[in-house]
């Protein structure tokens, strides 16, 4: 399997990004990729631990079975659907899937997805009705995912909903967010509840309404609060001002209510950490 990346940081060894960016990749499966020609930075491959500048893009090709997949906690279970709990890192549709076959030995269906470096809860169907009845519920709106931040500044407001318009620029890996309607923008609704202040930063419960790429990362850092730690959407500036390693967001609840057929038991439902 390709993964494909772009260094977001000032400076950083790749076989250390590499490590940091795929949950479960040993360092000599990085250098024996390496060796084999399996690496590329900026489209050149490389057998060397280079140090990447932001703005490089990396490239590896992964063999099946490769990552040493851990443990992923279930947070609920039931004859229909599993909730787990996604370290950052680890993608939602090869990762995780990978690591709950192997460790419940069927199949499983996520119906919806993290950000690769977001961590939380994840919905996930034991078979095809459930997955069309979640997946539907999520598109009607009835499956309320609620995050919390740690999001740059103070709010003036500590209550609010935010309106915009977002449009995806696949060639870059971005999206890019308008205050008014745009050709190809798609609307964005995003709820923020200001839990503490800490100074410089604010610790915010966020509700996603719509769930669109990158929505609450794009969305904060376009109202002038971006995600602690976010090296796309976050400035140079706020990124050397705090120490985190990684972007500071977790999905942290989910409420049923209005699922129909075999899934109704689940109205009324909420599951958090």
């Amino acid at each position: 399997m390709k993964y494909k990346f772009t260094n977001e940081v000032d400076e950083k060894l790749l076989f250390e990004f590499l490590s940091e960016n795929i949950v479960g990749l040993r360092t000599n499966v990085i250098k024996r990729q390496a060796k084999l020609g399996e690496i590329k930075v900026n489209g050149v491959k490389t057998k060397e631990n280079v140090r990447l500048i932001s703005g490089d893009r990396v490239d590896i090709f992964l063999p099946q079975n490769s990552l040493t997949i851990p443990c992923v906690e279930v947070v609920y279970r039931d004859d229909n659907i599993v909730v787990v709990y996604k370290p950052a890192g680890m993608d939602t549709e090869n990762n995780l899937v990978s690591a709950l076959k192997a460790d419940m030995g069927g199949d499983v269906f996520p119906v919806h997805r993290l950000d690769r470096n977001t961590e939380g809860l994840v919905i996930l169907a034991l078979d095809g009705e459930s997955k069309n009845i979640l997946m539907q519920a999520i598109k009607e709106r009835k499956i309320r995912k609620f995050y919390r931040a740690l999001l740059y500044g103070t709010f003036e407001s500590k209550e609010f909903t935010a309106v915009a318009f977002l449009v995806k620029d696949e060639k870059n890996s971005v999206v890019k967010v308008y205050r008014d309607s745009v050709r190809e923008g798609k609307r964005i609704e995003t709820r923020y509840k200001v839990l503490e202040e800490h100074g410089d930063y604010s610790d915010v419960e966020i509700e996603l309404v719509t769930g669109r790429t990158h929505q609450i990362r794009a969305h904060s850092a376009f109202l002038g609060h971006p995600v602690l730690g976010d090296g796309k959407y976050a400035s140079r500036e706020v990124l050397n001002k705090f120490d985190f390693k990684c972007q500071q967001l977790r999905a942290v609840r989910l409420e049923f209510d209005g699922l129909n057929g075999k899934l109704a038991y689940l109205n009324g439902k909420v599951i958090r950490v």
